[in-house]
């Protein structure tokens, strides 16, 4: 009997490549960061946050949603297509991708004069040259994450990531030990030969897998879906993501550079980097996309919204579980912490990125809804709730205008999460059996409170320093534990099953 490409043993071993290689490339990622931030010139690192999202608008303007038609559709041509049609669904989705990856980079190339903004004309040759970061990186990326994750080759996918990041790290440590400074030109130049390495290795990773499985046989009673059919999801997840993009925290960053200057862009590229640091180590965005296989797996071929919801739940509450110390320790400590990491950079900034953070609370849950949606073939709500929240973007002008400065993007970037994930869910309990823990959520939320008051209460007056913030950190942990403990936001089954996923009775909570 053929063991299920995504049975228990193959995503444990998928798991484990993916969690390896994930800090791995977290902690190179994160040294990139802060070598950048303290190397580049404050003006400069501006420069490159509003270079890079630019890339990001682009990438997720050119993909068309094609990448959610391989996470949807993948899983099932694994399971019942030939190793033949398997292979042509996979070329398929990525030549399609190149090809509109391309045609926007050269759009861009004669657009570029016009759109860059005049303060940043002098660095019109870097942002060109910043266009083929653009085409390597995303092709890289859309390997990675539109075949090698869905096929569950996380060790693959990840050694391509490690790679890229190890390149990068090892250039950028070149240029500042050969030279007394460091300049965005070279950054740019270490992030397109890091890009294409790492698009190399993705690339040959996924020919090796469908080489490999070019014998697979076939369900022979199976019709695999038709591109009308598949471009529908496609159609809805483009229309919601293209509505999202508007009031994106790209679009922020373009409108903090109109309304604050370089050195405002620069402060907030800094601290949504950290928050975005943070949001991918959470387990609903950690195993996302190696969770979401196995959901769309089990679900095709059982068709079971309860098992759906359960594993919804259990993602999203653990979630909250790690992100809710975090919150606490940053309430307390973040200007210390920004301080530290940016060199002295930005001091007296902590307080935007607790408020930042507070994003995540419903960022958290966001994937999980989506992917809840797109399973159960209801992709249209995304664009409910994607047209609903562009209610924010005049909430964002109206706040810059009257002066609220970086807390303009900032509380509307939770208004957006907040507003999307309501629709979502209203719409989800009135069309599926999909219900939220609502009492769950409630108590990690009220341990997280009852834990940053118990911490206030315990703290001493502790050094401005690493030592001081691990302290820091160990205590609001600590008390938030504490709380959790007894007011027990995971129910009994949810506790064996952690358990049972982490081979320790940890979760008696």
């Amino acid at each position: 009997m053929s063991v299920s490409p995504y049975s228990g043993a193959v995503l444990k071993r998928s798991a484990m490549h993916f969690l390896s290689g994930k800090v791995a490339s977290g902690l190179l990622s994160l040294l990139i960061l802060l070598m950048m931030v303290r190397e580049l010139a404050v003006e400069e690192y501006g420069v490159y946050v509003f270079l890079v999202a630019g890339m990001e608008i682009a990438l997720a303007i050119t993909a068309l949603s094609l990448p959610w038609v391989a996470a949807r559709y993948l899983p099932e041509f694994r399971l019942h297509a030939n190793g033949k049609v398997l292979a042509d669904f996979v070329w398929q989705v990525l030549v399609r991708i190149a090809l509109f990856l391309f045609i926007g980079v050269l759009l861009l190339l004669l657009v570029l004069p016009s759109i860059l903004p005049l303060e940043f004309i002098q660095y019109l040759d870097v942002a060109r040259l910043y266009l083929l970061v653009l085409l390597t990186e995303g092709l890289g990326r859309h390997v990675r994450e539109c075949a090698l994750e869905p096929l569950l080759q996380q060790g693959q996918a990840q050694i391509s990531l490690v790679t890229r990041n190890m390149i990068m790290l090892s250039s950028l440590s070149a240029v500042v030990a050969i030279q007394s400074e460091v300049h965005l030109y070279h950054v740019v130049l270490a992030e397109i030969a890091a890009s294409i390495i790492g698009a190399m290795l993705a690339l040959r990773g996924l020919t090796r897998y469908l080489s490999a499985h070019q014998e697979l046989p076939g369900q022979e009673d199976w019709q695999p879906p038709s591109w009308s059919e598949m471009w529908s999801i496609a159609r809805h997840m483009y229309v919601s993501h293209f509505i999202t993009l508007t009031y994106s925290s790209q679009v922020f960053i373009f409108l903090i550079q109109r309304y604050l200057g370089v050195e405002a862009t620069a402060l907030f590229g800094f601290l949504r980097n950290l928050f975005e640091h943070i949001s991918r180590y959470l387990p609903a965005t950690l195993l996302f996309s190696l969770i979401r296989p196995k959901l769309v797996a089990s679900y095709v071929a059982a068709g079971d919204m309860m098992e759906l919801t359960r594993n919804a739940n259990l993602t999203g509450k653990s979630s909250l579980f790690v992100l809710m110390p975090i919150l606490v320790f940053t309430w307390l400590a973040g200007d210390d912490l920004v301080s530290l990491l940016s060199g002295e950079k930005f001091y007296q900034t902590g307080y935007y990125l607790a408020g930042l953070l507070l994003a995540l609370i419903p960022l958290s849950q966001r994937q999980i809804l989506v992917a809840v949606t797109i399973v159960s073939n209801k992709s249209y709500l995304c664009t409910w709730g994607s047209s609903l929240s562009m209610l924010v973007l005049p909430l964002a002008y109206l706040l810059l205008e009257a002066g609220y400065g970086l807390w303009s993007p900032i509380v509307a970037i939770i208004a957006n999460q907040i507003i999307f994930n309501t629709t979502l869910i209203v719409a989800l309990m009135r069309t599926t059996t999909y219900r939220p823990d609502s009492i769950g959520y409630f108590k990690l939320l009220a341990a997280a409170l009852l834990g940053l008051i118990l911490t206030q209460q315990l703290s001493v007056s502790v050094q401005s320093d690493w030592l001081g913030l691990l302290i820091m950190a160990t205590l609001a942990g600590s008390c938030f534990l504490l709380v959790a403990y007894f007011i027990k936001p995971f129910h009994e089954e949810e506790r064996m099953r952690l358990n049972r996923l982490l081979n320790r009775k940890i979760f008696v909570w």
